[in-house]
């Protein structure tokens, strides 16, 4: 028998865990008043050079590596209707917290312009060899122009941003006791954040759940993993640091709509890749079987992207009833059979009923070696069957 095995599935069931509504809402409104969110604020005084507006383009190609790199900004600014800013690096002052990352700036400090000015025509000179093929293509009066540039078409510009602009991450490493405190991932299952926190990140769940509800876009709800995934459902306990109280999520993924409810089954939204590899691996001729597949991110795509039969079973009660209700969603009831049984049973019916499915997932990290040992012998009324393809998490030797 053939094994495949896929890197990393992560599949369960989700219960809520209650907690003194009298303290949550407490913490929860001190973690809300802990940011001051005048101290992200910060303005910045950067040099430029002063253009017309048929030089814009010219001056654009010959200073690119000058001119200012900050996300969300424009390094060009219309300052009248006869002429245009180029905003560069060199910035002459910052009010604010400098430590705040802020694009390329460049503190010119004691540089002055005409010190800016000798590093343009630098640039100026570099940018003509190193892309010699678009200069050609300039206006010979846009390039002398560029390449004559004096002090007298220099100028500043003040930039200001506030704590709209950064992102969660920025705002959490300024606002924690510690960076390192500063959640490195999250999962996003439709409007929903999961959080798996780190115990001494803990005492700041709640700052760090309404930052994540506040700057990432679509979030209404912010959760955390309480305890370790366990039992046959792979239940987990979870916290709602922030957010609304609901659950009913909706996730597009490689082509599919899933609907689910997240306080009964577990979602792993990093498992896409996985779900397009295994499916990218059939063929119109393979009938897939799928024994632990929740709602359906095998056996859906599987027969909606490459019209394969399918034929997807859990142990959970709401993961088979969420799955019927994806397979309607995404038009595929003719080839898709769902199932609400224990693995073994499922597989073995499969074989008894003569069906010659060609590739098995196991999707069940802790479990699936224990009904493995099933395909013994299985075989042996069904000889004119394929030997399966059985995709699970780790090698195992039948």
């Amino acid at each position: 028998m053939r094994m495949g095995s896929p890197r990393s599935w992560t599949y369960g069931f989700v219960r809520t865990v209650h907690v003194s509504r009298a303290s949550m809402a407490e913490e929860k409104r001190a973690a809300v008043n802990e940011i001051d969110k005048r101290t992200f604020v910060l303005r910045v005084k950067t040099h430029a050079v002063r253009v017309q507006p048929k030089l814009t383009e010219t001056a654009r190609l010959l200073l690119d590596p000058e001119l200012l790199r900050v996300p969300k900004l424009r390094y060009l600014v219309k300052r009248t209707e006869s002429s245009f800013l180029l905003l560069l690096k060199y910035v002459n002052s910052i009010e604010g917290d400098p430590s705040l990352p802020l694009g390329n700036v460049v503190l010119a400090g004691e540089k002055t312009k005409e010190q800016v000015l000798a590093s343009l025509r630098q640039t100026v000179e570099e940018q003509k060899h190193s892309i010699k093929k678009r200069i050609t293509e300039l206006p010979e009066s846009a390039l002398n122009a560029v390449s004559s540039l004096t002090v007298e078409d220099l100028d500043e510009h003040e930039i200001e941003v506030g704590y709209d602009y950064w992102n969660w991450s920025v705002v959490l490493k300024k606002s924690l006791p510690d960076e390192f405190l500063c959640p490195s991932s999250y999962e996003q299952v439709g409007h929903i954040i999961h959080l798996n926190l780190r115990d001494d990140q803990l005492p700041h769940r709640y700052l760090i759940g309404n930052v994540l509800m506040e700057k990432i876009k679509g979030t209404r709800t912010v959760v955390n993993k309480v305890e370790p995934t366990g039992g046959a459902f792979r239940l987990f306990q979870m916290e709602r640091l922030a957010g609304e109280d609901d659950f009913l999520a909706q996730v597009k993924e490689n082509g599919c709509v899933y609907e689910m409810d997240f306080s009964k089954l577990y979602w792993n939204s990093r498992l896409e890749g996985e779900h397009r590899r295994i499916v990218e691996m059939l063929t119109e001729k393979d009938i897939l079987a799928d024994a632990f597949a929740g709602v359906g991110p095998f056996v859906i795509p599987a027969a909606k992207l490459k019209n394969v039969k399918s034929y997807g079973n859990d142990l959970n009660p709401a993961s088979v009833d969420y799955m019927k209700r994806n397979v309607l969603r995404n038009k595929v009831t003719k080839l898709v059979e769902t199932s609400c049984s224990d693995a073994r049973s499922f597989l073995l019916d499969l074989i008894d009923r003569s069906i010659p499915f060609t590739h098995v997932v196991m999707n069940f990290p802790s479990g699936a070696s224990e009904f493995l040992d099933l395909f013994r012998g299985a075989y042996r009324q069904q000889k004119e069957l394929p030997l399966p393809m059985v995709c699970s998490e780790t090698e195992i030797k039948l």
